[in-house]
């Protein structure tokens, strides 16, 4: 009973902690990347902290102890019920051409919560329900320039707001081909403001605020299936694919076009309003995006691998007009590595892991955006108990990447740091001893 009351407080632990760090995010982000300007904002990374680590693969990994959810196929190999939080800290430096200028922001969001459960132990069958960002909204930027035979004017430009995806997921296969899928509820909210002030001394101008606001909220539908191949005694291959079909969202938008002006005790007053509409229906349409992979396995002593994605942002619509985006393409390179899992010392358990990735960004400007990075990370075993059958890690990705170059009129440096933890029991044995 003892035991059992451990298992449930350290899981109610994580998850209070997952909660906590949504909250704390909320309070306390500052990021501010005018890329999220476009579509639905910047995408957080879509694999789990493990895979990130080695540079994003994920289409062929699997892992008894890790919950794979890029790849649904990889439910079939988790042995253990496994809780699986991810939380993440990203620094961005931009850099801007014109006027020459460095600005920097930092964020702290949760990446997922999952818990992923083996379903039988005669057949290869998985299942996992998990919650998860998908993207994020955050800027705020400041231009000025002159109308001719008018005056100076100063824009603002705000935006917040983000996606997420509630899912659940299943796999089923036999030892050397799995198929499965995650579908679910994928909602979320964006709202975009833009104020225009005019700057003159003598003539009192009204100054304009416009805001554009909706939420949305539809059904999702990802599709994997991943293969192995045993080379050897020691050496398996294995290949993966996912397909994400293109999702309609239902949304609301309420847009307002206003004359406000500014009181020292008041804020922000509304003194006419040009326009608005309320509540009005249309459609979102979340482009589909595909990936296909290989890794090579020595046994648990190392593996490597490839693996090639694609998006289709072109296809995006918000009610029915597009963005500045385009079908964009990535490459990524990884792998990890542990010196023996059956040794007694702690360093040589340790997982260390490395990778990179490079691609075109979906963001269609009238130069290339790409974006490239780097990425390395450890798997660090906390506690192995082979008599509870409690295996505790605590997982790490540091990833240093760069977007646009000198050409680009704004540069962005990215450095993110990626924290998860792993609890795994394993439930539903029956007692053999009181």
């Amino acid at each position: 009973m003892r035991l059992v009351r451990s298992i449930i407080n350290r899981h109610l632990f994580l998850v209070s902690f997952f909660l906590t760090a949504l909250s704390v995010s909320q309070t306390y982000a500052q990021e501010n990347s005018p890329y999220s300007r476009y579509g639905l904002g910047d995408l957080i990374p879509a694999q789990n902290i493990l895979s990130r680590s080695m540079g994003g693969l994920s289409a062929a990994y699997s892992d008894y102890q890790a919950v794979n959810f890029s790849n649904p196929a990889s439910y079939t190999g988790l042995k253990i019920t496994t809780l699986d939080i991810g939380l993440d800290y990203t620094s961005r430096t931009l850099r801007s051409l014109n006027p020459p200028k460095k600005f920097t922001s930092a964020n702290l969001v949760p990446s997922y919560v999952q818990i992923g459960l083996p379903l039988s132990k005669k057949r290869e069958w998985g299942m996992n329900l998990g919650l998860r960002p998908v993207s994020r909204i955050n800027y705020e930027i400041f231009t000025r320039t002159r109308i001719p035979n008018v005056d100076s004017v100063q824009y603002k430009y705000v935006g917040y707001g983000g996606t997420y995806q509630a899912y659940m997921g299943m796999a089923y296969g036999s030892k050397t081909l799995s198929v499965g899928f995650n579908t679910g509820y994928m909602f979320g909210n964006k709202e975009y403001s833009t104020r225009v002030s005019f700057i003159n001394d003598s003539i009192n101008y009204k100054s304009t605020i416009s805001t554009d606001t909706s939420n949305f909220g539809g059904l999702f539908l990802n599709l994997g299936i991943q293969y192995k191949i045993k080379l050897s005694k020691d050496y398996t291959l294995k290949l993966g694919g996912t397909a994400n079909l293109q999702s309609t969202l239902n949304a609301n938008r309420s847009i307002n076009r206003e004359t406000i002006d500014f009181s020292p005790t008041e804020g922000i007053v509304v003194v006419d309003s040009v326009f608005k509409g309320q509540e009005q229906k249309g459609k979102i349409i979340y482009p589909g995006s595909w990936s296909a992979g290989f890794m090579i396995e020595k046994n648990e002593n190392w593996m490597i691998g490839a693996e090639f994605n694609v998006e289709k942002w072109g296809n995006y619509r918000y009610y029915g007009e597009s963005d500045k985006l385009k079908n964009s393409w990535t490459a990524r390179f990884g792998g990890q590595f542990m010196p023996d899992n059956k040794s007694t010392k702690y360093w040589e358990r340790v997982v260390y892991s490395a990778g990179l990735f490079f691609g075109t960004d979906p963001i269609n400007y009238s130069k290339n955006v790409g974006y490239y990075a780097f990425t390395f990370g450890t798997r660090l075993p906390v506690r192995r108990n082979v008599y509870t059958n409690q295996y505790t890690t605590i997982n790490t990705a540091f990833e240093l990447g760069f977007r646009g170059n000198k050409t680009n009129e704004i540069r962005e440096n990215i450095f993110r740091f990626s924290l998860g933890f792993n609890l795994s029991d394993i439930w539903f044995n029956k007692p053999k001893y009181q």
